[in-house]
């Protein structure tokens, strides 16, 4: 099976759960810490995506760091499926996934911007207002520093694209120019 469309069932089947215990937030929280405590221990997530260590080590040992977590048994229920099903290696795509489907039903949309040097706090939140009104959710801003953007700004919501940087007026003028 392809590793999105696993991420995504696996996501979709968290998110029921999460709904029907009315804790689907908690649940995403709760999957994200799980996540970021893998990042700071290289160790851990080694014993727990190791194909030649056995399942009852790689459970004890997740048993070992849920017990001190303080998880939902729905979240906890969910990572040892992973680990019981050798999955562990999916999290980060299921979690983005998750998080996606999560801020889908929350009215949240993640919003790309690419600029050229930092944005100041007035103009993020002039952009994200204008976003906001535009898409009748609440935006969340992901910036990204791009030099070769030049001036201005390019603008990711969902596929669609809005491209107001200088690299792309000056390359538009060069096209008009080589037409004649």
């Amino acid at each position: 099976m392809i590793g999105g469309s696993l991420a995504r069932r696996y996501a979709r089947a968290l998110r029921d759960i999460g709904r029907e215990d009315r804790q689907l937030r908690q649940v995403l929280s709760e999957v994200e810490e799980f996540s970021g405590l893998l990042d700071l221990s290289p160790g851990l997530r080694e014993v727990l995506e190791a194909g030649h260590i056995n399942r009852r080590d790689k459970q004890n040992a997740l048993d070992q760091v849920l017990s001190k977590a303080g998880f939902l048994p729905s979240t906890k229920s969910f990572l040892s499926l992973l680990v019981d099903k050798g999955r562990m290696n999916v999290l980060l795509p299921i979690l983005g996934e998750l998080r996606r489907m999560v801020e889908e039903i929350e009215g949240i949309e993640r919003v790309e911007v690419s600029v050229p040097m930092p944005m100041s706090p007035p103009q993020k939140g002039m952009l994200k207002d204008v976003l906001e009104r535009r898409t009748g959710k609440k935006v969340v801003l992901e910036e990204t520093v791009d030099p070769a953007v030049l001036g201005g700004f390019v603008v990711r919501v969902g596929s669609t694209v809005y491209d107001g940087s200088v690299r792309t007026q000056i390359r538009q003028i060069r096209e008009n120019l080589q037409k004649g």
